[in-house]
């Protein structure tokens, strides 16, 4: 079973939308249906507990997908659950790194947006208190990363 965490700030918007995007992604692909699990977390512990943001949740519900969420912190014992930490940002990607050094278990760690050939070594834009739209995009960002995502996830396994 590979593991991967997607990773951001608050794991309240991008993350958990990224969660359940990549979730129905592996999930439909005959290759990586069962082999595969997906969680997210925040580096911060500010959204602790918290529901995915109403507008990350509206995006998922419009396409028939689950939308439960309970916001969670990267922790070293969680990194030492996972395989695959795929950061949000270069900034989550620093923070991810620091809270990896002391884990036990030292899981890759890589930015989401570098499996889009386009987008390699950029930031998948945070939508926190912006209007719906700029959810959209991320969706968008997210959904353009998931197809070179899944070919390195087969070749993987």
């Amino acid at each position: 079973m590979l593991r991967i965490l997607i990773l951001c700030h608050g794991n309240i918007c991008r993350s958990p939308l990224a969660e359940v995007l990549v979730e129905a992604a592996v999930s439909n692909d005959p290759q990586l249906a069962g082999k595969v699990t997906i969680v997210s977390a925040g580096t911060s512990d500010e959204h602790l507990g918290e529901a995915m943001h109403a507008n990350s949740a509206r995006i998922l519900q419009a396409r028939g997908l689950r939308t439960t969420h309970c916001a969670q912190v990267f922790t070293p014992a969680l990194a030492a659950t996972v395989d695959l930490v795929l950061a949000a940002d270069r900034a989550n990607l620093r923070n991810g790194r620091a809270i990896i050094r002391s884990s036990d278990r030292q899981p890759e760690i890589r930015l989401l947006r570098d499996f889009d050939q386009n987008a390699r070594g950029r930031d998948l834009d945070d939508p926190w208190g912006s209007p719906m739209s700029a959810y959209e995009r991320t969706a968008a960002e997210i959904s353009d990363a998931i197809p070179g995502l899944l070919a390195e996830l087969r070749d993987r396994l």
